[in-house]
This record gives C-alpha cells, sequence and structure tokens, in this order.
C-alpha cells in the first residue's frame, strides 16, 4: 500500500487540516500518516481559539520513523502557523524525500484577497520559500498572488476575459512543475486553473455560494492521493472537484455555518476506488 505522509495540524472544529485530510486519503486506499504541527480548539477563522504547539514532538519525527524504516511515496504539507514548525516540515522533507516521492505543498497564506491575519509578510515570504520545492502546490488566487508579489484584489477587480491572462503570468514565474490554482469564481462557474507544462488549462463546476473551512484541504488531500496512486492529473483534479462539489451542494442546503466546514463525511463513498 502507498504511503503518503501528512504534515499539517489538527484542528477539532471545522472539519479542516488532519481532521479532514486524513479520512480522505484512507477512503481512497492510501495509508495516511499523520505529523501534526500544532493541535487547535477550533479552526483559527473562529473569533477566538486555543491552540498548543507540537515542535519538541515534531523534532522526534525524523529520527523515530528512520529507526522504524518508514518510506514514504508521498509527502502533502498544509497549514502551519510558526517558522519552527515549517522548519521541521522541512526536515522531514530532507530525509524522506526520494526521486519518486510526490510532494504536494499547500501554501495555506490567505483567502478572498486577504492575507491571515495571524500571518505577517515575513512569514508568508517563508511559506512561498518554503513551497518553492513542491512537485505539486495548490494556492487560491489569494495565495498565487502572495507568491509572486502581487495584489489579490487587484486581480479580483480586472474582468473576467483579462484574468486568465493574468494568472497565465503568475503561474510562470513560479519554478513549480504544476501548480493547481483553486478558488477562482466567474459568475455561476468555479474553476480550478491548472498549470503543467508550461500550459494553463482550466476545469470549472457550478459555483456554491458560501465559503467554507476545510476545502482546500480536502481538495489537496483528494488530488495528492490519486497522484500517489498514479492517477493522471487531470482525472485528479475531476475526482476532487467532484467530491467537493457534492460536499458543498449539501452544505448549502442544510444552512451549514461555514466555519464549520462541509459535510464530506457523506460524500467519501465517492471517492473508493
Amino acid at each position: 500500500m502507498k504511503q503518503l505522509a501528512v504534515i499539517q495540524d489538527v484542528s477539532s472544529l471545522g472539519r479542516c487540516s488532519l481532521g479532514a485530510a486524513l479520512p480522505v486519503i484512507s477512503a481512497m486506499g492510501v495509508h495516511a500518516l499523520p505529523v501534526p504541527t500544532a493541535i487547535y480548539t477550533n479552526q483559527t477563522g473562529f473569533s477566538r481559539f486555543a491552540s498548543l504547539g507540537c515542535e519538541v514532538l515534531l523534532a522526534q519525527y525524523p529520527s523515530m520513523w528512520q529507526e522504524h524504516g518508514v518510506q514514504l511515496d508521498g509527502i502533502l504539507t498544509g497549514f502551519m502557523g510558526t517558522h519552527e514548525q515549517i522548519a521541521a516540515a522541512q526536515a522531514m522533507i530532507d530525509t524522506f524525500r526520494r526521486p519518486k516521492t510526490l510532494l504536494l505543498i499547500d501554501p495555506v497564506m490567505g483567502d478572498n484577497g486577504q492575507r491571515y491575519p495571524i500571518f505577517d509578510d515575513a512569514f508568508c515570504r517563508a511559506i512561498g520559500e518554503f513551497a518553492r520545492q513542491a512537485d505539486v502546490i495548490t494556492p487560491n488566487i489569494t495565495e498565487l498572488c502572495l507568491l509572486t508579489d502581487s495584489d489579490p484584489l487587484e486581480f479580483l477587480r480586472a474582468p473576467p476575459d483579462e484574468q486568465k491572462a493574468i494568472l497565465t503570468q503568475l503561474c510562470a514565474a513560479l519554478p513549480q512543475p504544476t501548480i493547481i490554482v483553486t478558488g477562482w469564481k466567474i459568475d455561476d462557474l468555479v474553476l480550478n486553473a491548472v498549470w503543467h507544462r508550461g500550459k494553463l488549462n482550466t476545469y470549472s463546476t457550478t459555483a456554491v455560494a458560501g465559503s467554507y473551512s476545510g476545502t482546500g484541504d480536502l481538495f489537496a488531500a483528494t488530488v495528492c492521493a490519486a497522484l500517489v496512486k498514479g492517477e493522471p492529473l487531470q482525472a485528479a483534479i475531476t475526482r476532487a472537484a467532484r467530491f467537493l462539489h457534492a460536499a458543498l451542494t449539501e452544505a448549502a442546503q442544510l444552512n451549514l455555518p461555514p466555519k464549520h466546514g462541509v459535510p464530506f463525511e457523506n460524500h467519501l463513498k465517492e471517492l473508493l476506488y
């Protein structure tokens, strides 16, 4: 069975991070190895939260896993909250990445045209530098702009017929061979823009009202597990988009609070191989 290390936090409320990624990866027949960077009472989009960093524990992972002969087919990283957590994730990558180990980095920094308030410019630069080594990155529109020192609000104000050209320029400025830009909305469509082999393609689904916690984590986990299993890129993205659309549709129908995430649990069967 393929093995995939997932390096991100545990948010006990919010259907995101490891709580979202692990069920998805397991449903897809991949052995998920969680590496918690921190524990949060609830995801950081709530007005208040408490957290405990796992930096001391993180430092033990490389030696312990080496002792037990761990070999990885993939590494997925998501939300990180401190420079120390980035360094610990880097140590894991340096220790366990082999030539055929897929590295997918979700550079979590912001959304809806704004950097998350818990981060500063220095931290975003550190995330950007960390992300440069990835085989695949999955930024949203805001994060793509932050990675390229561009103004996300300027992109969002641009006419739809100009946005694809801007996206092409931004993706071409980054070193990753594959960039999957999520959350690009035009009228009643939501698009995933995929930069691969020097070309930009788009895949669209009908937009669902609202912005829900954890959707980026679910998307990244689905795509990463599919790629680790050898699924073609287009098929992996289509699988993830359909899965998310079904969960988002149910969340909207049930009028669930966006900060609590989407009821993906009811749709895991769609990911079974």
